[in-house]
């Protein structure tokens, strides 16, 4: 998965790296390879179609997918099966197709948390699934599944160890 860029990445040339203002996080310089496509955008934001993913703080599950096109647009996202570790869901040949998914672990989820006064909940009903080796990614709605579009993440809260 791509991150933010810091002293610790191999130094790229200046054609190898985007510099973002953000609202959230300020001037940051991500490598172009780290960048995530999404062709037909995320639900209710499709004409952003490029994002990069940026570490919340060391060691927490949540991170930021950052709008490439604009500085205001950031969802929250975890890897669902750091809190569900039986999270399981099959997608439509359509979608592997767009997707050019070929090989099972070249395949990532994310999914968009949703932060209220009573509750922290993610949907677990439209992953993000990512093709890894392509830096592609796509929004899918889930059917026949046991999922909705808000699953409490806090009893699932994975410990720090």
């Amino acid at each position: 998965m791509a991150a933010l860029a810091d002293a610790s990445l191999p130094r790229a040339g200046v054609d190898d790296l985007l510099n973002l203002t953000t609202t959230r996080f300020g001037e940051i310089t991500v490598p172009k390879d780290q960048l995530i496509e999404i062709p037909d955008g995320l639900f209710g934001f499709e004409p952003f179609k490029h994002y990069c993913l940026l570490e919340s703080t060391p060691g927490s599950p949540l991170q930021w997918l950052q709008a490439v096109e604009e500085p205001a647009l950031a969802f929250v996202v975890v890897n669902p099966y750091a809190f569900f570790p039986d999270y399981a869901f099959s997608i439509a040949d359509v979608d592997v197709e767009r997707l050019g998914l070929q090989r099972a672990e070249d395949v990532a989820a994310l999914t968009i948390v949703s932060i209220s006064e009573r509750d922290v909940t993610t949907n677990l009903l439209g992953p993000i699934v990512i093709n890894r080796a392509r830096s592609q990614a796509r929004q899918v709605v889930l059917t026949d599944v046991p999922y909705t579009t808000r699953h409490s993440l806090l009893p699932h809260a994975p410990s720090a160890e």
